[in-house]
């Protein structure tokens, strides 16, 4: 079947201010938690037709994460916002330049180069460019689906949409990704809940004066007890004594008859190798109980030094201990093979970074998997958001086969409070598994720590209903009054 791209549009939500402060990294060796922000959500609008004169409209939306996107010193928040909207325009341009296509895989991947190119000239991160070229290629796809009337997770099992991984990875040539892919998508998934360095964990950290009294649970505690996560996530700084000590503190109220799964993740706080062995090396010696339990440590370094030379001589060391993944480093298609060679086990998938790209890495994790190797893809995204980012993001976790991901939207953000009232009828009607009612609010349905997501495989790529478009602001009028030059 042949497409062509007929339009694109963007538009901006804004979100309510945050329940709780957060901060990534270095950032949280502050003893004074951040200002609580704001999570805007650009919502891409792509309209395709096919070559039988149907149309159909696709959709997807993800925050505006500046601060995890590019950490460079000295660029402030508007001025990160303003070029990350120009690079989002410039993939939009590629996309219209060259409308035409067959295939949905290899049109993304020449697009995917060209935005990369223009990432590039514009003195972009990777990770910038690839949120830019991802936000398009789910619109794209999505679009795709609902002309085919088929759930992302068919038109792959029926290679509706080309996709090729040997064209990534040399070694993935002739693979049938077929016999990749799960038999079906994983619809029960563990919510990972995120323990952020400024959340409280008991009741001793949040006085009554401090809890918010909103009806949703505050601390740690709390989330263990009324919600049964026993999956977790926490938080490092890189300040290996206050890493310790929190550790030490989180191990104490864990739900031990739940058997607890845990994962770090330091993003870039680390600032040298000998710093973060030395941590690795006090955390087995002293919390041996907790280290067990954790399956695996998340971008350490940053992301200038973590696949250098220099790394790939101590990695693996630290490695045979516990395996580490990259995330922030995880900004072009072959980071996840160049940490391969440099000894990580694994990467992260996140619908900001590319969903072509996790379904490579999929492959990759299953070509280099042995008896003498581990390998790792995890789900990973702090605050993908309702109802397009989580929904699409719950899809594909499910499509990968995963069987949980980090997930802490639910904490710092209120509910479908963000949504209008159009967007919060459709979502609650189309996916009554994933959300439920408590007072005039709808929130993410959690029971015994799990979220069931059948109803996000059907036609589309996780959306049913288009977003309520009238609802939002336009992107360009959004970044200009918010964040003038």
């Amino acid at each position: 079947m042949k497409y062509h791209v007929d339009s694109i549009q963007f538009y901006l939500r804004e979100t309510k201010p945050a329940r709780f402060a957060s901060a990534l990294g270095k950032a949280a060796q502050s003893d004074r938690p951040p200002e609580h922000v704001t999570s805007p959500l650009c919502h891409a609008k792509m309209i395709i037709s096919d070559d039988r004169g149907n149309k159909s409209c696709g959709c997807s939306a993800d925050r505006l994460s500046v601060r995890w996107l590019d950490k460079r010193p000295h660029r402030g928040t508007s001025l990160k916002l303003r070029e990350l909207v120009a690079l989002i325009h410039a993939a939009r341009l590629s996309y219209l330049a060259a409308p035409d296509f067959d295939s949905p895989f290899a049109y993304w991947l020449d697009r995917y180069a060209e935005i990369a190119q223009a990432g590039r000239a514009a003195d972009q991160e990777d990770l910038t460019s690839s949120f830019a070229s991802a936000l398009l290629e789910r619109a794209l796809l999505d679009a795709v689906c609902r002309l085919s009337n088929k759930s992302m997770f068919d038109m792959l099992r029926e290679d509706r949409v080309g996709f090729r991984p040997g064209l990534l990875h040399r070694e993935l040539q002739g693979i049938d990704f077929r016999n990749v892919l799960p038999s079906r998508p994983v619809t029960e998934i563990n919510i990972r809940h995120t323990v952020g360095i400024f959340d409280p964990l008991t009741d001793e950290d949040w006085p009554a004066s401090e809890r918010l009294n909103d009806g949703l649970p505050e601390t740690l505690d709390d989330y263990i007890k009324q919600q049964g996560i026993r999956y977790f996530k926490v938080k490092l700084s890189g300040d290996v004594e206050a890493d310790l000590r929190r550790l030490a503190r989180i191990w104490e109220i864990m739900p031990m008859e739940a058997a607890p799964a845990l994962t770090l993740d330091a993003n870039e706080a680390f600032g040298d190798l000998s710093t973060f062995a030395d941590f690795v090396r006090r955390f087995e010696r002293e919390q041996l109980g907790l280290f067990q339990h954790v399956m695996y440590i998340e971008q350490p370094l940053p992301r200038e030094l973590a696949l250098d030379r220099q790394a790939a001589r101590v990695i693996p060391e630290i490695a045979k201990t516990k395996p580490l993944i990259i995330d922030e480093s995880d900004g072009s298609s072959t980071a996840y093979r160049q940490a391969l060679q440099i000894g990580y086990a694994g990467t992260s998938h996140k619908n900001c970074k590319g969903f072509f790209k996790s379904l490579a890495n999929l492959a990759l994790v299953a070509h280099f998997a042995s008896d003498e190797r581990q390998t790792v893809l995890s789900a990973e995204d702090l605050q993908n958001l309702p109802v397009v980012p989580l929904q699409q993001d719950f899809a594909s976790v499910g499509i990968l086969g995963l069987d949980h991901c980090e997930r802490n939207g639910h904490h710092y953000n209120i509910g479908l409070s963000m949504l209008s009232d159009i967007d919060k009828r459709n979502a609650t009607l189309r996916h009554p598994d994933l959300y439920e009612q408590r007072g005039d609010e709808w929130f993410l349905r959690i029971r015994e720590g799990r979220v069931q997501c059948t109803s996000l495989h059907g036609p589309g790529f996780g959306v049913v209903d288009e977003p309520d478009w009238s609802s939002m602001q336009d992107l360009d009028r959004w970044i200009n009054e918010r964040h003038p030059a």
